[in-house]
């Protein structure tokens, strides 16, 4: 009976287990089904529908060429809008989880998608004439119930996630800058007719200038949209923004165009719509920068030289595709870049995208030369006319005249291969000073970040310092101050540049206390200037945090800086001053009395034997000098925290002396002495502790002492770190 118990417990043991892992893969099989399958499927779907048709809609020119009511047409138009963004927004939910996608996920696109089912005979009826069965009309409803069965999902599973009425409406807001981007070329020629034919968009008329400044304008106002938001959100806005804007090229195009290559969009700038995109989903960087050199400059020249007719209408769709494509292909690299998608391009990027640029124009010539032997006239990128060389001039023309033919069976080859050379090698050498004009642009924004930095870094102290405004305020400031004791600490400290994606410092954890000189050694490049320019204030922290005497340095940096006396590794003195003008300066900067500023200078200028030199200009003071100047401005204000970048280097033995003799004296007055050197030899002597780092993380923390105790020397110690850690 026994055994049969235990059998009977051992199967059903096994059986509760085998239902528990099968209602896990439930579990893990439904978010994959509508976070990944579903939106797959419906991408398929969109793509089927887009191009299922022959469309009628681009040929209606004002509501009342609708074959419908102008109330249905409009509602139908604009269904057909949303349809667009709806769709965009249900795929890249599933891939994006931040609180704007979210939230157009659950509120906007079931109405949306509500909306198109309900105007569906009115769409079809605009699409392609008539409200029969079609491929086009399965499609269409399939994509939409699709859309549907996607949203409510989405509701359902962030049905816990609250929603305040402002937050609704800044969704709604958002929307509509959202339509923007996946507006299609039809709507305007249809919703509101051509404008008046004495409207010029071309030779920097007036309107083509107007055209010309948003493309300028728009990039701008989109970077500084982005600039502070998170990875996510500006990967989301850009994903969009190009494929939104790539659906609305392409909607004029249908099945058809498949078996007609010679109508394909292969123009230089067209096959930006396509490349950006894919670019920035799959993250193909060597292609990305054909697009940034070649298409950029190439979109540029044709805004200035649009390729319409004179008489092209500005509300037509021709003037509407050819600036959404134009703007889009350039400034969104440009854009690309500036968000920190893409890596600032170096060399090896501008060859890959001259030998992409090579291959796309033999392909572009080919085409061109074949189809047209063919009874297709066909003029990709413009040079196998003489578009271009018409707006040059007579040379041009003439270069263009020279012809060479090849016959094949009975096709005859057409090129023009001295023109076709040189618009070639032009190119290229336009491309190369694009460089150039890059290597600029990246300088300005460089300093305007940097610029934009320090105005926030004032904007924070002014702030903090605004909260200690009363009298009675600073003197309990300074009461408390003397009640802190010094101390240095460093708490997974990281920091990375803006234009770099590598950690210049990482995780580094470092604490320092009251009496202690402690020396920072590691090889040049390994992070030691970047750590105490963070401490001191002059560059914002990444991540983690730095204390001074318990004071946080980016929330409280007034506080820590009255804590701080730094001595730069390059100093920069206001030479025009005395040596005296100088430390009183920065004295008053600090709020140091008048008798113990006095007492220091003087106790300062005895031990830097500075007698015959404090009261001349700094300009004619030797490097030794105005080191010491320096040393003698960070001490005025008595700090618990000293810090030295390489203080030593360039000093006379003498100097090097009254140096260590005035660091002795600090630490011994219950201060902190952080410094850095290549000194090892007076660091083994002065140091307490040592810190070694090398490639931006701290190797090791050591007392001098604990070195000494092991039988060797801390210059053998240091270099066996260095050389013998594992890169």
């Amino acid at each position: 009976m026994t055994n049969t118990s235990s059998e009977h417990t051992n199967i059903s043991s096994v059986a509760i287990h085998k239902i528990e892992n099968n209602s896990r893969k439930k579990i893990k099989f439904i978010p994959l089904l509508f976070e990944r399958g579903l939106p797959i499927l419906l991408i398929i779907l969109f793509t089927i529908r887009l191009f299922s048709y022959t469309t009628q809609i681009d040929r209606y020119i004002g509501l009342d060429s609708s074959p419908i009511s102008k109330a249905k047409t409009i509602l139908a138009l604009i269904a057909i809008w949303l349809q667009y963004t709806g769709v965009l927004i249900t795929i890249l939910r599933a891939f994006f989880h931040f609180k704007t996608i979210i939230h157009l996920a659950r509120i906007i696109t079931l109405p949306i998608y509500l909306l198109n089912v309900l105007m569906l005979p009115s769409i079809m009826v605009l699409f392609v004439g008539h409200n029969n069965i079609s491929v086009l009309k399965v499609c269409y409803l399939l994509e939409s119930m699709l859309g549907i069965i996607l949203s409510i999902y989405y509701i359902l599973h962030d049905r816990k996630m609250k929603t305040n009425v402002k937050e609704v409406l800044m969704t709604f807001g958002i929307l509509l800058l959202m339509m923007i981007a996946s507006l299609p070329s039809y709507f305007v020629q249809f919703a509101f007719g051509y404008g008046k034919d004495t409207i010029v968009v071309k030779d920097i008329s007036f309107y083509h200038r107007i055209l010309i400044y948003i493309g300028i304008i728009v990039p701008f106002i989109l970077y500084f949209a982005l600039r502070n938001k998170t990875e996510e959100v500006i990967r989301f806005s850009l994903i969009y923004i190009s494929v939104a804007t790539m659906v609305g090229f392409i909607v004029n195009y249908d099945y058809t165009n498949f078996s007609q290559p010679w109508t394909w969009p292969f123009h230089l700038c067209n096959t930006a719509m396509f490349i950006i995109p894919l670019c920035l989903i799959f993250k193909f960087k060597r292609l990305f920068y054909f697009t940034y050199f070649i298409n950029v400059f190439g979109a540029l020249i044709a805004m200035l030289m649009p390729n319409y007719d004179d008489g092209t209408n500005i509300l037509s769709m021709r003037i509407f595709n050819f600036w959404f494509n134009h703007w889009i292909a350039f400034f969104m690299p440009l854009l690309i870049v500036a968000l920190k998608q893409f890596k600032r391009p170096k060399i090896k990027e501008f060859y890959w995208s001259m030998i992409w640029f090579l291959g796309y124009f033999v392909l572009a010539l080919f085409l061109n030369v074949y189809f047209t032997a063919n009874g297709h006239e066909t003029d990709f990128f413009f040079i196998n006319s003489n578009f271009v060389a018409d707006k040059l001039g007579e040379w041009a023309e003439k270069l263009f005249n020279i012809s060479a033919t090849i016959t094949i069976g009975n096709k005859v080859l057409t090129f023009h291969p001295v023109y076709q050379i040189l618009f070639f090698a032009t190119y290229v050498a336009l491309g190369l000073a694009i460089w150039f004009v890059y290597a600029e642009f990246f300088r300005i924004a460089d300093s305007h970040y940097e610029l934009h930095v320090k105005l926030k870094k004032i904007k924070q102290d002014e702030i903090a310092r605004k909260s200690v405004p009363s009298k009675v305020r600073k003197e309990e400031f300074m009461r408390e101050q003397q009640t802190r004791l010094a101390k240095l600490q460093l708490i997974h400290f990281s920091k990375k540049y803006a234009t770099s994606k590598v950690y210049a410092v990482e995780d580094a954890n470092l604490e320092v206390n009251q009496g202690e000189i402690f020396g920072f050694l590691g090889p040049n490049g390994a992070g030691k200037s970047t750590i105490i320019k963070s401490i001191v204030g002059i560059q914002p922290i990444t991540e983690g945090n730095i204390e001074i005497c318990g004071y946080d340095v980016s929330k409280n940096s007034v506080e820590a800086k009255y804590n701080i006396g730094y001595v730069p590794d390059h100093y920069a003195l206001y030479e025009k001053l005395t040596g005296r003008e100088y430390i009183n300066y920065i004295a008053d900067i600090y709020e140091v009395s008048q008798e113990e500023r006095n007492t220091r200078i003087e106790k300062y200028i005895k031990i830097f034997e500075l007698e015959a030199s404090i009261d001349s200009k700094i300009r004619t003071y030797s490097h030794g000098m105005k080191q010491k100047i320096t040393i003698m401005s960070a001490l005025v204000h008595n700090p618990k925290v000293w810090i030295l970048d390489e203080p030593l280097t360039g000093l006379d033995p003498n100097s090097i002396y009254q140096v260590k003799e005035c660091m002795k004296q600090h630490a011994a007055e219950g201060n902190i002495v952080f410094f850095s050197s290549h000194l090892i030899d007076i660091v083994e002597k002065l140091c307490g502790r040592i810190a070694i780092i090398k490639k931006g993380h701290i190797k090791c923390i050591k007392s001098v002492d604990e070195i000494e105790a092991s039988g060797i020397s801390l210059e053998q110690f240091y270099l066996n770190t260095i050389e013998n850690d594992e890169d």
